[in-house]
């Protein structure tokens, strides 16, 4: 009898953490504010251009395309980051419209 309740414990606690994982634990509609100060003042000190990623494109050809002088990578890679918090600069999307920072 006891393993039939812990195997039954056992199955709503995986079904649960399935729906939790799948569906997400927030209502629907409902969302989540998170404060990022430094970011904002940081993205309205980098000045940007929306690009759509062509085929070939990389963060660095389209950045020194759009900028008079070359900067740093890493400067480059954070301030992307910072203009586009949601994606990995190594994986740039074909079609894909982004912020990139000119540096003039």
């Amino acid at each position: 009898m006891k393993k039939r309740i812990f195997t039954i414990l056992f199955l709503i606690a995986c079904w649960t953490s399935y729906a939790d994982l799948t569906s997400g634990s927030l209502p629907a509609g409902k969302t989540v504010a998170t404060a990022v100060p430094n970011q904002i003042k940081e993205r309205a000190a980098v000045p940007f251009q929306r690009i759509t990623v062509a085929p070939g494109d990389t963060l660095l050809s389209i950045t020194e395309r759009i900028s008079k002088k070359a900067p740093a990578i890493d400067t480059v890679i954070n301030n992307f980051s910072i203009l586009n918090p949601s994606v990995n600069p190594n994986h740039l999307k074909i079609g894909e419209t982004y912020a990139f920072p000119c540096y003039n």
